[in-house]
């Protein structure tokens, strides 16, 4: 069993509820499962189980009932609910049983889409559960194979345990991408979204050009743009918006889409198959791809509070990653390179970024097995360079 970083049982302690959120796949429910296994007083609820989804549906008075039967004076009853936004009314009776059995019950509620949970104003408890992120693995989770990583992703299911990676990715885009987001009825035309989202696929790691999609699509721009905000809402992609704090006018300002796991990006572009070399530009794109997945990630788990910019020119220089906690402290500038050995030519856009924020850090993150310098520029392997941001035993992750 992997020992995920997100130690869920060392930030709620015996009486915090909480949220959980995370893409399907990402292991959310044996998380919590493992978490609940050693309490004394548990009640489980899994929405994607039609016939309990259809008992509440009908009787939503029903589970009121049925947690405050389970309620014991002696003891604090931890109720976990699987996929909550499968059916958001039920959030109103959990926020009026947080309140009148206060130190009695506590409720764990994952969910894979945080759509209609904030489309339907659903009650989202007033602070009174704690919102966790749950990412596919990341390097630190386990034995770690950067090529598989690349080509398959780290959906757990995929990376651990399957003997026919490519066959379940397919499955996920197919079941869940596509006909899962058809039944929620977050889209009218699924024929369009479908479109979408393989243009959007051969569009990651690239500003969007929301224009440009629309076209492509035979659709409009507003479009397009409540297509990106379903891929994030269901927690399939996220966006990186242009630094905006430079001297220089930008040539353009749209923010960066990246995809949440390398082998579901593959499937969508239905590269699976396609051989994977450190020689071609797929390769550094997927590689860059998935280094600042693992940023979000550890970022997240650490709680280190970074956030998140890329960095371009008119002149088309561009800076992959710029970390920033607030106005008042220096950036970290960081240039991911797929290959061994980044000379000068390879650093120009630093460079470019420091003379306009001379106070930044700049390192290169790469493949190199060991760490140099090129005007005064650290190029670190990634690993290495990961471990100087994000040091271990920091924050609530594990070790």
């Amino acid at each position: 069993m992997i020992n995920r970083l997100l130690d869920i049982k060392k930030i709620l302690g015996k009486t915090s509820s909480s949220f959980l959120f995370g893409p399907r796949g990402a292991g959310k429910t044996l998380l919590c499962q493992n978490f609940i296994q050693d309490l004394p007083l548990t009640f489980t609820i899994d929405l994607l189980q039609q016939n309990t989804y259809n008992r509440y549906v009908r009787q939503p008075g029903r589970f009121r009932q049925e947690i405050e039967r389970a309620v014991k004076p002696s003891q604090i009853l931890t109720v976990f609910i699987d996929e909550i936004q499968k059916l958001p009314l039920l959030l109103d009776e959990v926020h009026s049983l947080i309140e009148s059995h206060k130190k009695k019950i506590r409720f764990i509620l994952t969910g894979s889409s945080a759509r209609k949970l904030k489309r339907g104003g659903a009650n989202l408890l007033a602070g009174r559960a704690w919102v966790l992120n749950l990412h596919p693995l990341t390097h630190r989770e386990g034995p770690f194979d950067l090529d598989k990583a690349l080509q398959f992703g780290t959906l757990p299911g995929v990376f651990l345990d399957d003997e026919q990676p490519a066959r379940s990715l397919k499955a996920y885009v197919e079941t869940y991408l596509k006909e899962e987001i058809r039944q929620e009825a977050l889209v009218r035309h699924v024929e369009g979204f479908i479109r979408f989202l393989e243009i959007a696929g051969q569009m990651n790691a690239e500003p969007l050009n929301y224009s440009r999609i629309a076209r492509d699509c035979g659709t409009s721009a507003p479009t397009i743009q409540e297509y990106v905000s379903i891929l994030a809402d269901t927690m399939v992609a996220f966006s990186i918006p242009a630094w905006t704090h430079s001297i220089r006018k930008q040539l353009r300002q749209s923010p960066k889409l990246y995809f949440f796991d390398c082998g579901v990006l593959n499937a969508i572009r239905g590269e699976l198959a396609v051989e994977l070399s450190p020689k071609t530009f797929r390769y550094g794109r997927l590689f860059e791809t998935w280094l600042v997945q693992e940023i979000i990630r550890l970022n997240d788990y650490q709680e280190t509070d970074y956030k998140f910019f890329y960095w371009r020119t008119n002149s088309g220089l561009e800076v992959d990653l710029i970390l920033q906690k607030s106005f008042q402290t220096a950036p970290v500038a960081i240039e991911i390179k797929s290959n061994e050995a980044p000379e000068e030519k390879d650093l120009r856009a630093l460079l470019a970024f420091q003379s306009e924020n001379p106070e930044a850090s700049l390192v290169c993150l790469c493949r190199t097995p060991h760490p140099y310098q090129l005007k005064g520029i650290d190029i670190l392997p990634w690993a290495q360079g990961l471990e100087s941001i994000f040091p271990r035993n920091t924050g609530n992750a594990g070790s």
